[in-house]
């Protein structure tokens, strides 16, 4: 389970604003279980809310995700959703970049025909006529 942190930017978070976010926050562990802290920030700029979300990842670099609505719980399920897309995306692009390490398919060069390999330089020198 991931450290959870809300804090509030220019303004006081109530207990209920709180325990909404951090309820709203939580779901986000199904999608990537590297997660190590997620910081929330609630905020109000003019006539609406901003939220902030920071989510620390093993190994990688933070990923921030930014939402505005008039609503404080509207821009909390914006950001919620912005954030699930994010990890997905990046749980994808760590499973393919594993993924290439671990070829099995010979890793040596192959040629655009039918899958055929490439010739080696000795076969090229070896056909050649030098005369």
């Amino acid at each position: 389970m991931p450290t959870i942190v809300v804090t509030g930017r220019d303004a006081h978070v109530t207990s209920r604003n709180k325990s909404h976010t951090e309820e709203k926050i939580a779901k986000l562990e199904r999608y990537f279980d590297g997660i190590v802290k997620i910081e929330a920030v609630l905020g109000h700029a003019g006539d609406s809310a901003e939220v902030e979300l920071i989510i620390s990842v093993r190994r990688a670099k933070p990923i921030v995700c930014h939402s505005e609505a008039k609503d404080l719980y509207a821009a909390i399920d914006k950001v919620v959703d912005k954030a699930e897309t994010q990890l997905t995306k990046f749980k994808e692009r760590r499973k393919a970049h594993k993924g290439e390490r671990g070829r099995t398919d010979g890793g040596g060069p192959v040629s655009a025909v039918e899958d055929e390999p490439l010739e080696t330089y000795d076969e090229v020198i070896d056909k050649r006529d030098f005369s």
